[in-house]
């Protein structure tokens, strides 16, 4: 994830109490050359100021 998906754009989704969410979009590309379009949520956490990974789903906007 960090050479395939951390380069692209994140895009603002929500604010909550427990700090800013975003969203990457992207393509991870397996060792066995398989492409999966994905959606990654991070979220930069008000208490530490530290951006951390969520979740990671397969992107069916495809």
């Amino acid at each position: 994830m960090r050479e395939q998906i951390l380069p692209l754009d994140a895009v603002f989704t929500e604010q909550t109490r427990f700090g800013t969410h975003y969203q990457i979009r992207g393509t991870l590309t397996g060792v066995n050359r398989v492409v999966l379009p994905v959606v990654t949520i991070w979220m930069s956490e008000k208490a530490t100021g530290q951006t951390k990974f969520i979740t990671l789903f397969p992107d069916k906007e495809v």
